[in-house]
């Protein structure tokens, strides 16, 4: 084992061992004001770890306010570059990690392990934790991989955000500044999820679906439960049945399909697909009157063919759709009409639509060069979930932004692992890369 390797493998330990996990709290001071939302954040720890790493490999390092939640305790990006010129190119990682709810205990999380897996055939060395694959991997390769490298009229940036993992606080800091006006490109080393096997640093993710919740809020006439039978009452309880009965029958025939490469390698995917789903249903009290109100709430997920817009469009025509053909009731409240209302569910970050980098781009040729010199390219990839680089391509649409991580896999169950060679093949990846960018940033 070389020297780098035990570097870059004992820091992603020490990266697991540092509780980041996100607590995903949220004190709404007014509910129907996300701007007062605070959310508590969890990166202190790993943030002065990685900023002193940072410091050692020769960055000029600085902090980014973020969020400041309730109890006044500021949250910061790091932000940090070495170099000179007028271009740039972006290393990007998130800090905190998806909860330790499904394994055995936090310390159990929190415990790297080494262990073998047996990966296309072969016996594997893993390193097996919480994060380790999203995205501590990815934090220990960008901290330690540039040590060595002085940028000669270009920069490295590096940024390590806070709260991917809930609404996306750090990203969307992050855009607010001026840090990305001179980066020609991204590259983020996160999960590689998509309809195709992720082979870690042979695979390149050209993009990420989008996704927005959706709040069709239901309105009935109350009246007391003990005469539920009333032919005049109406339950937003009832009403709210009949939408999600409606959208489990629109799922079956709703198509959005994007062709993501033309030509990918033998046996991959080329196209993937949106979907929608009821995340939740609310009415009622628990009293005994019948539910005056009702919300259904719709998680749409989308290719890059499909908007926000366009999905609430589509519940807006299918409420209409549904009270003309006499399927919802109509309510009146005082003579008024209380019609049922569609609306982007509150949060306090915007959501994010897709995107999508085509594979003839410039930056693509020339990672999938590196790639297949240092390893052989194996094939594109398209993300399923939506991640802090949809924020960055919605903010800078001209930059293009690639996924290209280590290997791994159970993100967010318990197990979660990475591969401890292709982390070794990333931390190379990203160096072969810089060396050779200059002409193409």
């Amino acid at each position: 084992m070389s020297v780098q390797k035990a570097t870059t493998i004992a820091i992603l330990k020490d990266l697991i061992r540092i509780n980041s996990i996100n607590p995903f709290h949220i004190v709404k001071e007014d509910p129907e004001d996300s701007s007062t939302w605070r959310l508590k954040g969890n990166e202190q720890d790993i943030r002065v770890y990685l900023e002193a790493l940072l410091q050692k490999n020769g960055f000029k390092v600085s902090r980014q306010l973020a969020h400041v939640d309730a109890s006044g305790q500021k949250h910061y990006n790091i932000l940090a570059e070495k170099g000179a010129g007028d271009r740039a190119i972006l290393f990007y990682g998130h800090m905190d990690t998806a909860n330790a709810v499904p394994w055995e205990s936090v310390e159990e999380a929190l415990t790297p392990r080494e262990a073998k897996r047996n990966i296309d055939g072969e016996e594997k060395d893993i390193i097996i934790g919480l994060g380790a694959n999203d995205m501590k991997a990815g934090l220990a390769v960008i901290a330690n991989a540039f040590g060595a490298i002085e940028p000669q009229d270009y920069k490295i940036k590096i940024a390590f955000g806070v709260d991917e993992e809930f609404y996306s606080l750090g990203s969307h800091a992050l855009i607010k500044s001026d840090f990305l006006a001179d980066v020609s490109a991204i590259i983020v080393p996160e999960i590689g999820d998509g309809p195709n096997p992720t082979y870690g640093p042979r695979t390149i993710g050209l993009g990420r679906l989008g996704r927005c919740e959706y709040c069709i809020t239901v309105f009935g006439t109350g009246g007391h439960g003990a005469q539920s039978d009333h032919p005049l009452f109406i339950s937003a309880a009832d009403e709210c049945a009949k939408i999600v009965l409606k959208i489990a029958e629109r799922k079956k025939t709703h198509v959005d399909q994007y062709t993501f490469v033309e030509d990918n390698t033998p046996g991959n995917a080329k196209m993937i697909c949106g979907s929608f789903f009821v995340n939740r249903v609310e009415a009622g009290g628990g009293s005994l009157s019948i539910p005056a109100i009702g919300r259904v709430i719709v998680d749409w997920t989308f290719t890059p063919h499909f908007t926000i817009a366009q999905g609430q469009k589509y519940l807006e025509d299918m409420i209409e759709d549904m009270y003309a053909a006499g399927e919802l009731r109509k309510v009146t409240i005082a003579g008024t009409f209380k019609k049922v209302h569609v609306a982007r569910a509150k949060r306090p970050t915007v959501p994010s639509d897709a995107y999508g980098i085509s594979a003839d781009h410039p930056w693509v040729h020339y990672v999938q060069k590196v790639i297949d010199k240092q390893f052989g390219f194996a094939n594109y990839n398209f993300g399923y979930s939506v991640a802090d680089e949809n924020v960055f391509y919605r903010a800078y649409p001209h930059i293009p932004v690639l996924v290209v991580g280590p290997r791994g896999d159970h993100a967010h169950l318990a197990g979660e692992w990475v591969d401890v060679e292709s982390v070794v093949h990333l931390e190379k990846l990203f160096q072969e890369i810089v060396a050779g960018a200059l002409p193409f940033l």
